[in-house]
């Protein structure tokens, strides 16, 4: 089956970047088989939407987003690629907005200290962008699980938790046989708790599932976006400058805001 690679509806955007942490069991619901179908198809349901909304950590943002711009649908693809990739749309969003929703929903679990002060750092403006979440979530609570414990220092654990959670970026070199590309991309590093990108090194991403890609004719010289080392989708040129811009501008406020100790 010829997969289309072209997305055209936000609810099949965040399906395609939700996919492998849901296959994984790392968050949402139990509807995988929702999600795959849907980016097989690359056509939004009513179910697709359902289980989109079950993301208890991305769907907030969303709907935040789509709030801020004037979207009245929290999966619009406007407000689906600011928060995944990246786009201009985040700059439409006042600070004040994103200080009052994000106190707001994390109260129970960030010290409100620590979300005054991502707001005070003011190196980058803070964004409701999925790589903020991601680099201030673990620095702040600390959350490493066990399966990242092998023997590595706190750095190198909580540095390739976060290479495998945030968006990655990468130029495909090739494609083998068994469904996987190798692309170049640069990493996610820690080094005495801060924050940084690699050199370009080759990595090797899984892009079928089933036997069926989301990425179907990727190619040498393409760029792609991978989560959890599974390719999500063919990236333009600007997006690949966006998602590389955003989560420049995330890891640079990470690394500016104090962990509470």
């Amino acid at each position: 089956m010829q997969v289309s690679s072209k997305v055209v509806d936000g609810a099949i955007l965040a399906a395609r970047h939700s996919f492998m942490p849901n296959h994984l069991g790392y968050c949402g619901p139990e509807n995988n088989d929702v999600l795959f179908d849907s980016c097989i198809s690359n056509k939004r349901s009513e179910q697709l939407v359902d289980a989109l909304r079950g993301f208890q950590a991305a769907y907030p943002y969303l709907r935040f987003i789509a709030e801020s711009i004037g979207a009245e649908d929290p999966l619009d693809y406007r407000a689906v690629e600011a928060y995944w990739i990246g786009n201009d749309f985040l700059q439409k969003i006042s600070p004040g907005d994103f200080y009052d929703h994000l106190k707001a929903r994390f109260k129970a679990k960030f010290p409100k200290e620590h979300i005054k002060k991502l707001f005070e750092a003011q190196t980058f403006a803070p964004f409701p962008h999925h790589a903020l979440h991601v680099f201030n979530a673990f620095s702040t609570m600390g959350t490493v699980p066990e399966s990242f414990a092998s023997g590595a220092g706190p750095d190198e654990m909580v540095g390739s938790l976060m290479d495998k959670c945030r968006i990655a970026w990468g130029r495909v070199l090739e494609a083998d046989e068994n469904g996987n590309l190798i692309v170049e991309y640069e990493p996610v590093r820690r080094l005495k708790g801060k924050l940084y990108l690699g050199k370009p090194a080759p990595t090797k991403v899984l892009a079928q599932f089933q036997g069926k890609s989301f990425v179907e004719g990727a190619k040498a010289g393409d760029w792609v976006s991978f989560h959890w080392g599974f390719a999500c989708t063919i990236l333009t040129p600007t997006q690949v400058t966006n998602l590389r811009k955003y989560t420049l501008s995330d890891m640079v406020l990470a690394n500016a805001v104090p962990v509470p100790q």
